[in-house]
């Protein structure tokens, strides 16, 4: 689980910048041959990094389900443990959602001649991956602007609850010094104690 929690902060500090970057360069893409480059770049490396985050959250909940998380350091008072509970859920609801999202504003997006064809890339490839909405033209308020509004949303979102999740995680380290962060840490010895 330190494994897929580290894999996973990992990505997200990746996908997000590299969301930015497919957004800066699309519209310049369709001028110059060397920003339509680095926009597929952004745009594969984006899509890929979303599916993974989507795949690792449903690995997480499904593992959250067979096995039982170890037991809250008694120390911990009920309200903190109730926050803990929420923002883990947050997380991976918010895990799940953001990239839903983004996979359902591509798949709303219809191809065009005026914008090309919609890509939905996953490792290099386009399209390995199903289309999961029905396509509809980039006008329409129902299709890609709706869940593309929504991506952008849940992204803020999802930033607010991993900046309470980071501080708790430096509030157990630097005032409380209960070792739940460096337990947390790669390699670390024993399960992490929440």
């Amino acid at each position: 689980m330190k494994t897929l929690h580290w894999t996973t902060a990992l990505m997200l500090l990746l996908v997000v910048p590299a969301g930015f970057v497919m957004t800066w360069t699309y519209g310049p893409s369709f001028k110059d041959a060397s920003v339509l480059e680095v926009h597929l770049l952004a745009s594969k490396f984006h899509h890929t990094l979303g599916f993974l985050i989507l795949f690792a959250a449903l690995a997480w909940v499904v593992r959250g389900r067979l096995r039982p998380r170890p037991p809250f350091d008694p120390a911990v008072t009920a309200w903190q443990r109730v926050l803990a509970r929420l923002v883990h859920g947050a997380l991976a609801l918010l895990l799940i959602l953001i990239p839903w999202s983004g996979w359902t504003a591509l798949s709303a997006l219809a191809d065009s001649p005026a914008f090309g064809p919609t890509h939905i890339w996953f490792f290099g490839t386009d399209r390995l991956l199903p289309r999961i909405w029905t396509p509809l033209p980039f006008n329409d308020p129902s299709g890609y602007r709706r869940f593309g509004g929504i991506h952008v949303w849940l992204l803020w979102a999802g930033l607010g609850v991993v900046l309470l999740h980071v501080a708790s995680a430096l509030w157990h380290h630097f005032i409380r010094h209960d070792g739940v962060l460096r337990r947390m840490w790669p390699l670390a010895e024993g399960p992490p104690q929440r």
